[in-house]
């Protein structure tokens, strides 16, 4: 008998994780080097589209119970980026531009879908993280560590998104409360859905976080401005 006969059958590349992560990393080396090489103007009014394409790659990854909650986490995530806006009571007070692609309630509606993501991303990190050696991780561990990666990515989104004109601080400075409402947000949102295997095991979700990390990272120490 053929061992590799007791093995499923490899999907088609088209199907398989692999492909779609070099994808993932193909698309946002190309955004750093362009912009690295005095192309932001050109290269940076596509994020709107690259967070769909993203979104679209991660989901196809996730289990056929999920997508109704994803939609329900996107729409909380953007309730929360509504409530911040209009009262300035939770992040502080700021204003969205429109690099981010259409406003509802002043607010890009793809808000929602980079709360989903990230709420996905960094619970497949901390997931690996803390379970190596077989340890049954705790959900209000996870939830927490989780929460942790989100506001930290946060800390290297807010220089980035300040440059490009995402959105903008009336106090000209990031306030401390920004951070502490990403925290708590992110926390809510994971202990929410603390029992949902996709939450924990969407390997896509977790390269991309790490992929956003770098892409993120190398903007903030490149000079690059748009006109």
């Amino acid at each position: 008998m053929n061992p590799s006969s007791n093995h499923p059958p490899a999907p088609p590349w088209y199907r398989a994780p692999l492909t779609w992560g070099i994808v993932l990393v193909v698309l946002h080396a190309v955004g750093a080097v362009g912009v690295a090489m005095g192309h932001a103007d050109l290269l940076l009014p596509f994020t709107p589209l690259n967070l769909l394409i993203c979104a679209a790659i991660v989901m196809s990854f996730t289990g056929d119970e999920s997508p109704w909650r994803w939609s329900l986490t996107m729409f909380l995530g953007f309730g929360v980026e509504v409530l911040g806006v209009a009262t300035g009571l939770l992040f502080g007070d700021y204003s969205y531009g429109r690099g981010l692609g259409p406003l509802v309630l002043d607010v890009p509606l793809l808000m929602g879908v980079l709360w989903w993501l990230l709420l996905l991303g960094s619970h497949h990190l901390s997931e690996r993280v803390l379970s190596r050696g077989g340890k049954t991780v705790s959900p209000w561990l996870r939830a927490a560590a989780a929460a942790t990666l989100m506001t930290a990515l946060d800390g290297m989104i807010e220089p980035v998104a300040i440059r490009a004109g995402w959105w903008t601080w009336d106090a000209g400075f990031i306030p401390w409360t920004n951070y502490l409402t990403w925290w708590v947000a992110a926390f809510g949102l994971g202990m929410l859905w603390r029992d949902v295997d996709d939450l924990k095991t969407n390997r896509l979700s977790g390269l991309l976080l790490l992929v956003f990390a770098g892409f993120f990272a190398t903007l903030n120490l490149l000079p690059w401005t748009l006109s």
